[in-house]
């Protein structure tokens, strides 16, 4: 199935996401929609599965016009959409968040899709036991049972390890060359060079001229940015499986009160920093105002809040009015906008839970060097990461 965008623009409140984006999609192709935070690459997606409604321009489907209201109208053209940090019902387990929502037919093809994708987790446990990764297997699991013919994913390894990425690259690989035609919406460079068949690169809204991935700048790598003082930082990585999920949630009881983890005492209240690995709604509510989001927690005056929300704003670079919700913002987005806020007061305590997911390499260099800085003015500062992490463990 070819999958066309053609003359998309979409604008909200103030500002143009999209610009007249023209893009044309193969079927048994791999494709990288790539691009920075705010880039529009998120928003061409939900616009693709259902999710936003363009102002203008058409989706096509093999030549064909379609317009869809709903994500469930897209699902039933063949088209299936995994988010990074997927929506699952924690409560139930894994085997009935497969079978939400599939036909008789579908249901049959259950067990030998999960026995690929999920070869390792048992069914029958509760999904609440599981951590960032594995759900997002679970999600892919349920979106190719429904055996789609365009799949979408929305930066698909940010909480993978090297041979979880490795693995799902292969097997995407593989559904591609059957006739699947998959997208992946990034902005790493090197993991659309390593996989992809073809890329598309999106900067404020518009698709810069197709490129030969060789000629397309890479994002620089991060590692020869590491901290040269790192007495007053603890960095922990892992993966969910590690215990990492579990320890994120202590700490967050754990701020609540004055106790000491290892060598690291963690202040309460505003004196400590908090940025949680799910910013959408731990962090953040997709129907809370900007102005909410960044100022509810400051003890200051209301009618300073506008002004501290512009101004955090402004320091983030992103682009959006302090009066938006916070469901027009990319992941990307709302974590540098987190970032703002949990620095803001130079709290004396820092608890961030992956803080450069869904950064672009810009980002995280500035992020990384306030961590540095952060604890070189006295902060107690605690990372907690899945993979590698650009300042030295101690």
């Amino acid at each position: 199935m070819i999958l066309e965008l053609r003359d998309i623009c979409l604008k909200f409140s103030h500002k143009t996401v999209l610009q007249k984006l023209n893009v044309r999609f193969e079927e048994a192709q791999l494709h990288a929609l790539l691009g920075e935070n705010g880039a529009g690459k998120s928003t061409a997606a939900n616009i693709i599965c259902g999710e936003l409604q363009p102002d203008s321009g058409q989706i096509l489907i093999n030549g064909e016009p379609v317009v869809f209201h709903t994500p469930r109208e897209a699902i039933n053209r063949g088209i299936c959409y995994v988010h990074q940090r997927p929506m699952l019902a924690d409560s139930i387990t894994v085997k009935e968040n497969l079978l939400l929502g599939l036909n008789k037919e579908q249901k049959k093809r259950l067990e030998a899709v999960a026995q690929k994708w999920l070869a390792d987790i048992e069914l029958n446990s509760l999904t609440k036991k599981y951590g960032a990764d594995t759900r997002f297997f679970i999600a892919l699991t349920s979106a190719l049972i429904k055996e789609p013919y365009i799949l979408i994913l929305d930066e698909p390894s940010a909480l993978l390890d090297e041979n979880q990425e490795k693995f799902l690259f292969e097997n995407l690989k593989e559904l591609a060359t059957g006739g699947m035609n998959i997208i992946v919406i990034t902005h790493n460079y090197e993991e659309a060079k390593k996989y992809c068949d073809t890329v598309d690169y999106l900067e404020d809204g518009v698709l810069v001229l197709k490129k030969e991935l060789d000629q397309v700048r890479p994002f620089e790598s991060l590692r020869d940015h590491r901290s040269g003082n790192t007495e007053k930082i603890k960095l922990i990585t892992g993966l969910p499986q590690n215990k990492l999920d579990e320890m994120e949630k202590k700490l967050i009881a754990e701020r609540r009160t004055h106790r000491t983890q290892g060598s690291l005492r963690l202040s309460k209240g505003p004196s400590t920093g908090f940025i949680p690995t799910d910013r959408k709604y731990t962090g953040s509510n997709p129907n809370l105002t900007i102005e909410q989001m960044l100022t509810a927690a400051l003890d200051i005056p209301e009618n300073q809040k506008p002004d501290v929300a512009r101004k955090m704003i402004e320091a983030s670079g992103v682009n959006i009015q302090p009066q938006e919700k916070c469901s027009c913002l990319s992941g990307g987005m709302l974590q540098k906008l987190m970032i703002e806020r949990e620095f803001y007061n130079n709290p004396k305590s820092l608890i961030l839970c992956n803080p450069l997911q869904g950064l672009d390499v810009k980002t995280c260099r500035k992020t990384c060097e306030r961590i540095q800085k952060a604890a070189q003015e006295g902060a107690d500062v605690l990372v907690l990461s899945y993979g590698e992490f650009p300042l030295e463990d101690v």
